[in-house]
């Protein structure tokens, strides 16, 4: 009681304080993460603290960006409703995470059963399941810009209002969606859980899945707990249909981003027709039910902000960053390969990754191609190996395992002091890149 008459006396700056902190510290905590990969301790209270964490910091991951900026929309429409409903529909969006974390734990424990395969994230290798999720984005982004509300049937609308609010289903889809967007995404800390639950008991996983699903849930669960801070969010009125026209493009971004999945199973051409029949239709439906001038805006200011980043990134580009072109030699991976390599005394660098999965896309541009790392790649002594984990892949999925990994990225380095190979962080680091490489071949540059 005496917090919740502390939070009560909160003003409007200190919510603001209280919530930018909240998220510096998951920024902080990502940005110092060590790597939790090589932990050796197999204490399941460690594992759990780190699921726990790995879980929090999916929330500021770019997969899940769009649900949160939906939810926060959803938000806006909650100042003025009594803390009940509050707290209802945002323990459904916390239930929603959870009751996704446990369906993705039994799907690994009928995989296991069976002898599938199992990794975190390999329902993007099926372009069935990458069209039903930008079918379902689609969904929620023409719901957003207002193209179409989504109506009950009168009797499913009876059932619904006799259990609750009649926007907790919604929410409840809400977290699973956000559940479902997170899967492609690795981060710091959710290797390590990952990777212990997989290969523990059926206890231990489902134990490890739940403090996954907690972690993530987190955020819905302070508000549910604290309800009375919505009352220091913006009160509604018109301008609210401009916000949800922002965060209905934040999901279109998401959607476009869905269909750019299918290009390896469906080819380049057809997903760019794809998409750009879809953004022309969702522009003449906003022009419909907005107005043009509301579809001219939305074009400036696309037109707009990448023009900006071309110029800003065209004029800072020799300060801050090189070249992004992939000039370097990729051989597919091949264990055999790597030892005769590393027994002609070579180094010999490999990179496992997948289109679908943005944080290889981020370590390939940020890190990989990038100074210092991309130069000493080009060495002659210098072997680059790129695994494919896009499709399925029997091969690659047993490499994984090998090195106590169910998902993508993957990065090793081998060479004639590392013949058993150096696994590197989930996300990359140039200077840890460099002194691996240089441990690897025995260079005294240590």
């Amino acid at each position: 009681m005496f917090i919740i008459q502390k939070v009560k006396s909160f003003n409007r700056r200190q919510f603001i304080i209280l919530m930018t902190l909240f998220f510096l510290s998951l920024f902080s905590v990502s940005a110092i993460a060590q790597p939790t990969d090589e932990i050796q301790s197999n204490n399941i209270f460690n594992i759990i603290g780190i699921a726990l964490l790995g879980g929090l910091i999916l929330n500021i991951m770019p997969c899940v960006l769009p649900v949160l900026g939906m939810k926060l929309s959803n938000m806006l429409t909650l100042s003025s409703t009594n803390n009940q409903s509050i707290r209802l529909q945002f323990l459904a969006s916390a239930s929603g995470i959870l009751v996704s974390f446990w369906l993705l734990a039994f799907s690994v424990l009928i995989l296991r059963i069976t002898g599938g395969m199992i990794g975190w994230g390999i329902q993007y290798q099926n372009p069935l399941f990458i069209g039903f999720m930008a079918i379902t984005m689609s969904l929620f982004t023409a719901n957003l810009l207002g193209l179409f509300e989504i109506q009950l049937s009168h009797r499913f609308s009876t059932f619904i209002a006799q259990k609750g609010d009649n926007s907790t289903l919604g929410n409840f889809i809400q977290g699973m969606f956000a559940t479902l967007l997170a899967t492609p995404c690795s981060a710091p800390f959710l290797g390590t859980a990952i990777a212990f639950a997989l290969g523990a008991s059926t206890l231990e996983m489902l134990l490890i899945f739940t403090f996954l699903g907690l972690g993530m849930a987190l955020p819905w669960l302070f508000f549910a707990v604290f309800p009375h801070l919505i009352s220091y969010m913006p009160k509604p009125g018109p301008w609210m249909n401009k916000v949800k026209i922002v965060f209905g493009l934040m999901m279109l971004s998401s959607t476009l981003w869905l269909l750019s999945l299918l290009s390896p199973f469906i080819g380049v051409l057809l997903t760019v027709i794809i998409a750009l029949l879809f953004s022309i239709y969702l522009l003449y439906k906003i022009a419909h039910i907005h107005g043009k001038n509301t579809v001219i805006t939305i074009i400036a200011v696309i037109i707009f902000l990448s023009s900006s980043i071309l110029i800003v990134g065209s004029m800072t580009t020799k300060y801050w960053v090189t070249p992004t072109e992939d000039n370097l030699h990729w051989e597919s991976l091949d264990e055999r390969t790597i030892d005769d390599y590393v027994k002609q005394g070579k180094t010999v660098f490999v990179n496992v990754s997948a289109d679908w999965c943005i944080t290889c896309k981020t370590n390939k541009i940020g890190v990989i191609l990038q100074n210092p790392v991309y130069p000493a790649l080009q060495q002659e002594n210098v072997i680059t190996m790129q695994g494919d984990w896009t499709h399925p892949s029997h091969k690659i999925t047993e490499y994984l395992k090998k090195y106590q990994r169910y998902g993508v990225p993957l990065t090793v380095v081998y060479g004639p002091n590392a013949p058993q190979g150096l696994t590197l962080p989930v996300l990359l680091d140039g200077d840890e890149v460099i002194h691996a490489l240089n441990y690897a071949k025995g260079s005294s540059n240590q």
